[in-house]
């Protein structure tokens, strides 16, 4: 399989152009429908967060389908993906492309395909096998990969066969895009799919025979009924048979003969897996048997006019519907809108849709960094372990308890003896829930910018003890880097090692927008009650208004957000006199260099020491979880 990988954001990013604001003096950056980099990056994100929750509701499914924990499945948007999809008998990928809205259409669609792809796995001859040697030594795949079609998919509907009606839209869906004139050579797809309905099938039948003659079509429908019945590998020798007949009719690989060939006949033979053996497949092709019995047959007659003189294929649009046509096409309107309307699919589209929107599985698709893990210092263990017991003792003070000597409540019997009627209002106990919103989401974002080099050992350990102390109450933390790109240093489900932190080091310019691009999803899409943003930052930044513009957002949305500025002691102070003395020569700008700085964080502090970011970060989780006094 070729190594398909999603589009780079970076490709979209590089596209935009640099534009002067003549009001505030910023440059932007817009493509050329007008589009921001924070507006590209947003959608991007969200693009990415779609595809990755309909890759991981399909390889949840496919895993039980299958009963292989180790199968994958991604959807990829790739120019060089000309197909639905395609797999190796390990990865299932699906072309982005096609994916649109989550629609009904959609879904049912990708439903259609997915099984159709899950069939293959289950039962298709890998590269390895005999037969698919023979294949390759006598260049026949093409028609081994036309062949397999209805095969696999009968084999999985007897096995599953809740999947009929979704294959069924699958292949009607094929037909429906494809034009009039090519309807004929798709009778290799229709024949041997007897789910089908028989009109369906005998429509199909008809225009075939006129386009090719009654000769080529009776062949092709012997190979294609013989062949699909067959168990593999015990059936190997009759296959290859049938395989040679089939080349006769549609040639060797990369030739062309009489009919002309589709999509279907260029994939590439699977080579990871094990399809079903022997046993099994004998099992489903006699359960199949059992179940088709009386399923009638498309009847082949030769039509007058034509016959097996006719070797050249019409592809004419002159008149691309003509009656006959318009007949087929309202036949597959009306069993496509049927299938869609049955119960059983409409639950399942909508049960698809709600897992793929709700999903909570929060993945980012920025790329992990490159680091190094290092041993961090006895000073810093030790504030991991005091910040993680105080969060602990945070949340045991606010645990559920009896509050006594309460006016009302449930009766204290021993409280009552007491004599004293003045103590008549605190007879009672009342039961506190306690708080309830001690469960935090947070994003860590550090600047590993070149200026931070300095710094970078201390910042990544401090990082870790924030992570390491949010964890200790079970809350999730995600950490990434930025520099001129952005990194993850740590996913939400990756808990920090007890005697290791990840190390990073500096490097390049100054632009987090796309981390907080993705920390915005994330603590979007998170449903603890407590959210935080650390930016652990040493100056100003590129793209400084798009990325201000996303923590208003999150402070908009109650996320508590906090800029740790690390500075020089002494250039600090004297910046922050130059604030608030209105007679320094440099107020204006130490003001607005100020405000800067902070970035529209709620919590912002400056400090000297990177060590002092433990401080900071102790002060906002107590400041956040303490609970109020009435």
């Amino acid at each position: 399989m070729a190594n398909y990988k999603r589009d780079s954001f970076d490709d979209v990013y590089n596209s935009t152009t640099p534009t002067l604001d003549v009001d505030s003096g910023e440059w932007t950056y817009t493509d050329s429908f007008g589009r921001t980099r924070e507006e590209l990056l947003e959608a991007y994100t969200e693009r990415t967060n779609e595809l990755d929750s309909i890759a991981k509701v399909y390889r949840t499914a496919d895993k039980i389908i299958t009963g292989d924990s180790d199968l994958d499945v991604r959807v990829i948007e790739d120019k060089e993906l000309d197909t639905t999809a395609l797999n190796n008998g390990k990865e299932i990928i699906f072309n982005a492309n096609l994916i649109e809205d989550l629609d009904s259409e959609t879904i049912a669609s990708l439903h259609g395909t997915n099984y159709h792809e899950v069939a293959h796995i289950l039962f298709s001859p890998r590269a390895g096998s005999a037969l698919a040697q023979y294949a390759k030594d006598n260049r026949v795949t093409e028609c081994l990969n036309l062949l397999e079609e209805s095969r696999i998919e009968q084999l999985l509907i007897a096995k599953y066969p809740s999947t009929r009606l979704f294959l069924e839209h699958n292949v009607l869906d094929y037909l429906l895009k494809g034009s009039p004139s090519e309807w004929g050579y798709f009778y290799h797809l229709i024949t041997g799919r007897t789910y089908l309905d028989i009109e369906i099938r005998q429509m199909i039948a008809d225009k075939a025979i006129e386009a090719f003659g009654i000769d080529v079509v009776e062949e092709l429908n012997y190979i294609i009924h013989q062949y699909r019945d067959l168990v593999f590998p015990t059936d190997f020798d009759r296959a290859k048979v049938l395989l040679e007949r089939m080349a006769k009719l549609y040639g060797k690989d990369k030739e062309q003969e009489s009919l002309p060939k589709d999509s279907h006949s260029d994939r590439q033979l699977l080579q990871r897996g094990r399809p079903a053996g022997k046993a099994e497949q004998d099992k489903l092709q006699a359960k199949s048997k059992k179940d088709n019995e009386g399923t009638p047959k498309e009847s082949l007659k030769a039509n007058i006019g034509v016959g097996s003189d006719s070797t050249e294929y019409d592809t004419s649009e002159a008149d691309p519907y003509s009656d006959e046509d318009k007949a087929i096409a309202d036949k597959v309107t009306e069993r496509v809108k049927a299938i869609k309307n049955t119960k059983s699919v409409r639950d399942k589209i909508s049960e698809t849709r709600r897992a793929i929107i709700g999903n909570d599985e929060i993945r980012s698709p920025i790329r992990e960094a490159d680091y190094q893990e290092r041993t961090p210092s006895s000073t810093s263990v030790s504030y991991a372990r005091k910040f993680g017991t105080q969060l602990e003792r945070i949340v045991r003070d606010n645990d559920s308890q009896w509050e006594t000597h309460k006016p009302s409540g449930r009766l204290n019997i021993s409280r009552t003896m007491n004599p004293d009627v003045n103590a008549i209002g605190e007879m009672f106990d009342q039961w506190d829930i306690g708080n309830p919103n001690t469960d935090i989401e947070a994003v860590i974002l550090m600047d590993n910018s070149g200026s931070m080099g300095g710094y970078m050992g201390a910042v990544c350990e401090n990082a870790w003890i924030i992570k390491r102390g949010i964890e200790n109450i079970n809350g999730a933390v995600t950490v990434f880097a930025f520099d001129h790109e952005s990194k993850k240093m740590y996913d939400r489900t990756e808990r920090a090692k007890a005697n290791t932190y990840r190390h990073i080091w500096s490097r390049g310019n100054t632009d987090p927008l796309r981390a907080l691009i993705e920390s915005e999803r994330i603590l979007n899409a998170s449903d603890k009650p407590i959210k935080m943003l650390f930016v652990i930052t040493d100056g100003q930044w590129y793209n400084n208004v798009e990325s201000d513009n996303v923590i208003s957002r999150l402070n908009n949305n109650g996320v508590v957000t906090s800029v740790v500025f690390l500075s020089n002691y002494r250039e600090w102070k004297e910046l922050l006199e130059s604030a608030r003395d209105v007679n320094a020569p440099d107020y204006e700008y130490a003001n607005r260099l100020v405000v800067e700085l902070r970035h529209n964080a709620k919590v912002f502090r400056a400090v000297a020491n990177p060590s002092d970011v433990l401080k900071v970060a102790d002060d906002l989780v107590k400041s956040t979880l303490v609970r109020k006094v009435a």
